[in-house]
């Protein structure tokens, strides 16, 4: 048994036509400008002192004690201009959430609001405004909570260069109300469902961005040109941010289901169970460790809801990658991205990937083992698993950790011989697979090294197979624009 230690040096590019005029003048370094080249805003949180009623109307003595934040520029249709119509963005916070009071004015009163009713992560194809909260202020994170005039939500999540996950579903609340002159939109995220550094007082980075339909135009508060590398490392400032220890934070989702499958199957199959319902429990569990660190944990979990893969016809000798959609490996799966790369002018390229979760819970390998010498098989459609937990986050040493591991039961598929005889023949083995990332961001994430290793064993209650993957070190360099 032995390692074997690869380097890879990915350097993609963006090419882009650059503009004649001059970019803003470097602002002076040090420590009130947290690392930032250029002058960015800053907005200033208010304590709430007084209740709030989540209604959208904004009419609390509370929201009058914080200063909003009004100067937007267009991105399109006017690149640089400011915002055709007038916004006002105020913040509070308490020692649980943070909330945020948003006014969006519009010159053609109610009738320019242009809104879509839309499930969660849908399109909106409407007006709506975005809070972007980098909380590590580490010019890498993001946290996008956008909502509409019908109060439909959006949100996902992105760390580093790999952005976004949409199968991030953190609960928070969003009122919204059309009015005479615009829309309004009052928004309370918690703190639970946000990371950020283990200090007593916050800065944090901060975008604040509205879309207005019917001109198409997209305004932004902390600004920079098409041409010009945005992100994180461009955002404003939210400021005066004073939040209690963390606390643990614990989610439980329970579940009992039910199912039942009536299937054409050849004649006289002793296994066809004519739809007899089957049923299954589990349990989903999310622990806040600290403000910077979670854990997930699954027990027998069930992906039933989950989009099925397409059909493919596979002739070669190579397995068949599919896209992971199980939520549980989705959320946070950036964190284990190996080998990942953005290009817009390459062809014949292929990320190198070292984690590949579709094989945790895989369809049995060894199915052959059933159905090729005997007369009827029932082979199980996927490996049982038994239960999985990981820990992500960042540190505050400005490491991005990922421990990942889960555990799969042994498969058995129901067999009848050609001599009319009942047995089981196993189909998968027991198997534990860990999977441990660790990455440090460097020049505000365009210079990414880190390593990731795995370790699998295969039936562990025998002493059977001990399998380490090979560990790998990865270089990214990545000077390109991201959103």
């Amino acid at each position: 048994m032995r390692a074997l230690f690869a380097v890879s040096l990915l350097v993609p590019f963006t090419l882009s036509a650059q503009k004649s005029e001059s970019l803003p003048s470097p602002a002076p370094l040090g420590r009130d400008n947290y690392g930032h080249r250029v002058a960015v805003p800053s907005a200033m949180a208010a304590r709430r002192t007084s209740s709030i009623v989540l209604d959208a109307k904004l009419d609390e003595a509370a929201w009058q004690s914080a200063q909003p934040i009004t100067e937007f520029k267009q991105i399109d249709p006017d690149e640089g201009r400011p915002a055709s119509q007038r916004t006002e963005v105020r913040f509070l916070f308490d020692d649980d959430a943070l909330y945020i009071g948003a006014k969006m004015y519009d010159s053609e009163g109610a009738k320019g609001v242009t809104t879509r009713l839309v499930r969660r992560d849908d399109s909106f194809d409407s007006d709506y405004f975005e809070i972007v909260i980098d909380g590590y202020h580490d010019h890498l994170s993001r946290a996008f909570f956008d909502v509409n005039p019908s109060g439909s939500k959006n949100d996902n999540i992105g760390i580093g260069t790999s952005c976004c996950d949409n199968s991030w579903d953190p609960v928070w609340e969003a009122a919204t109300h059309i009015d005479a002159d615009g829309w309004t939109a009052e928004i309370r995220i918690p703190f639970s469902q946000l990371r950020f550094s283990r200090d007593s007082i916050q800065t944090w980075g901060l975008q604040v961005r509205r879309f207005i339909k019917r001109r198409d135009e997209q305004d932004q508060w902390a600004f920079w040109g098409k041409t010009e590398a945005g992100g994180p490392s461009r955002f404003g400032h939210l400021e005066g941010l004073r939040i209690p220890g963390a606390s643990s934070h614990l989610e439980m989702l329970p579940y009992v289901v039910s199912k039942a499958a009536s299937l054409a199957t050849s004649p006289g199959d002793p296994f066809n169970t004519r739809g007899r319902p089957t049923m299954r429990a589990g349990l989903d569990l999310k622990d806040r460790l600290t403000s910077n660190l979670t854990l997930d944990a699954t027990i027998n979990p069930d992906f039933g809801q989950v989009e099925v893969d397409p059909a493919v016809l596979n002739l070669s000798a190579f397995e068949t990658f599919f896209p992971e959609k199980r939520p549980f490996f989705v959320e946070g799966a950036q964190i284990f991205d190996f080998g990942g790369f953005s290009c817009n002018f390459c062809s014949n390229v292929e990320g190198m990937s070292s984690f590949y979760s579709r094989r945790v819970g895989r369809a049995p390998t060894g199915a052959s083992l059933a159905t090729d010498p005997n007369q009827f098989a029932d082979v199980p459609d996927a490996t049982t698993i038994l239960g999985a937990a990981k820990i992500t986050g960042r540190v505050a040493s400005g490491f991005t950790v990922g421990l990942l591991d889960a555990v799969t039961g042994r498969a058995n598929a129901r067999v009848q011989t050609p001599a009319g005889d009942r047995a089981t023949q196993e189909v998968e083995p027991l198997a534990n697979y860990l999977v441990g990332r660790l990455k440090h961001d460097y020049l505000s994430g365009n210079l990414v090294v880190g390593g990731v290793v795995g370790i699998l064993i295969v039936d562990p209650i025998t002493g059977g197979m001990f399998t380490l993957t090979p560990a790998e070190i990865d270089v990214q360099l990545t000077p390109a624009k991201k959103p």
